[in-house]
C-alpha cells in the first residue's frame, strides 16, 4: 500500500506543481514580462484544459488522503474518508474551486495558492512514507 500512495502523491506532486507554474508563466504574460507564445499557455489557453488540470490535482489529492483496507483474509473492506478533512485539502480544494468563479489575473492567484497548498500537502506525505 506504501507503493501505492507513494505513486498517488508523485502524481499529485507533479500535477500540482504543472498547474502552479503554468499559472506563474500566465501572470508573466499578463504583466507582459514573457510573450504568450509559449507552448504550455497555449495548451492551456483553453479553460476546459485549465478544469482538467485542476479536476485532477483535487482528485489526486483527494485520493492520497484516503486510506484503503482492503484485505483479503475474510477482513471487511473499508474506505477511510476522514483524511478528506484536512486542512490544506479544504483550505486549498476551496482555493482551486473559487478559481472557477473570478477571472483574469484574481484566477490565476487563487490557483497559485490553491495549488501550492496541495503541493505542501503531497510533499510533506512523500516525506513521512519512506
Amino acid at each position: 500500500m506504501r507503493k501505492f500512495s507513494m505513486i498517488i502523491n508523485a502524481t499529485g506532486m507533479t500535477v500540482s506543481f504543472f498547474c502552479f507554474l503554468h499559472c506563474i508563466l500566465v501572470i508573466l504574460v499578463f504583466s507582459e514580462l514573457l510573450t504568450s507564445n509559449l507552448l504550455i499557455i497555449k495548451v492551456f489557453e483553453d479553460p476546459s484544459n485549465h478544469a482538467w488540470l485542476i479536476s485532477s490535482g483535487l482528485i489526486l489529492a483527494a485520493l492520497s488522503l484516503m486510506k484503503f483496507n482492503l484485505t483479503d483474509s475474510g477482513q471487511k473492506k473499508s474506505l477511510d474518508f476522514t483524511g478528506l478533512l484536512s486542512q490544506p485539502f479544504l483550505i486549498g480544494g476551496s482555493l482551486l474551486g473559487l478559481s472557477f468563479f473570478v477571472s483574469g489575473i484574481y484566477s490565476e492567484l487563487l490557483v497559485i495558492i490553491g495549488a501550492l497548498t496541495l503541493l505542501s500537502m503531497h510533499i510533506k506525505k512523500l516525506l513521512r512514507i519512506k
